[in-house]
């Protein structure tokens, strides 16, 4: 067991952790949460640098990307490296920063009525390792989804964890409604820990979220499917393997969430 845990923490170290933020008006949307995330993942990769630190970093990137090049609205991807030089060099510093821009599909946060169309990534399964909740950039299971899905004229396609029940999908958390309650696999079934995910289920003060694991098959007899994105927001599903469903619960959660981002983070957003 320590040397799977050490040969992980190699493997880790290699790698990179991700942040995409959504940035309006120079802002980092959800700033809070994508800070706790980055500092947990940083965390686990045996890298001391708090909070405050990293907010410090992120907001001093912002301001060399927003003010200098006279931008607003924007995708942020960070990707941060571990400095394996630090280990031997201590005033080397311990992290690499890497950051790319983009435009916003939307600045605002709407429900979107085009037809989505989930399937399943089969075969591949999604490790449940030390790492199964990290967003970094071993994306290889996630782009076999993504391609899958398209090959497959889907929007997207789900990945199943090791143990054959839902992990998450290519770049959404997965949400289902079953006889008025909703539900979404917990961070033991290898999810990534969605930034938008982790606001559902803390900051809904009218909906009640449950974790539970989630099979193929109670997808097949759930009422609703929806997915989450931070910087998309909430998705309905309208298909998955030619089951239909609903979105009248999906609707609520969706209003529920409008309400609280306009509440702490701006009218402007919905």
């Amino acid at each position: 067991m320590r040397l799977f845990f050490y040969i992980s923490i190699i493997k880790m170290s290699a790698l990179g952790l991700i942040e995409t933020m959504k940035v309006v008006n120079g802002r980092p949307i959800f700033k809070n949460l994508h800070i706790s995330r980055l500092a947990a993942g940083l965390k686990s990769i045996n890298v001391s640098i708090n909070e405050y630190q990293l907010e410090d970093r992120i907001l001093r990137l912002l301001k060399y990307e927003c003010v200098d090049n006279g931008l607003k609205n924007f995708r942020l991807r960070i990707e941060v490296h571990k400095n394996r030089t630090h280990e031997y060099m201590p005033d080397i510093a311990a992290l690499k920063w890497n950051c790319t821009l983009r435009p916003l599909e939307s600045v605002k946060y709407t429900w979107n009525t085009d037809k989505f169309i989930l399937t399943v990534l089969p075969k591949h399964k999604k490790m449940i390792d030390a790492f199964k909740n990290l967003k970094h950039t071993d994306r290889a299971i996630y782009n076999e989804a993504l391609q899958y899905a398209r090959e497959n004229d889907c929007n997207d396609a789900l990945v199943l964890n090791e143990n054959g029940t839902i992990a998450d999908a290519s770049i959404y958390n997965v949400f289902m409604v079953k006889d008025g309650i909703v539900y979404t696999p917990p961070l033991a079934d290898a999810p990534v820990a969605g930034v938008l995910r982790e606001l559902l289920l803390t900051r809904l003060d009218t909906i009640t979220i449950q974790e539970k694991s989630i099979t193929i098959q109670d997808l097949y007899a759930a009422d609703e499917l929806f997915l989450t994105n931070a910087l998309r927001g909430i998705r309905a599903v309208d298909e998955f393997d030619g089951t239909t469903y609903k979105s009248t619960i999906t609707k609520q959660v969706f209003t529920a969430f409008q309400q609280v981002v306009s509440d702490h983070f701006g009218e402007h957003l919905v």
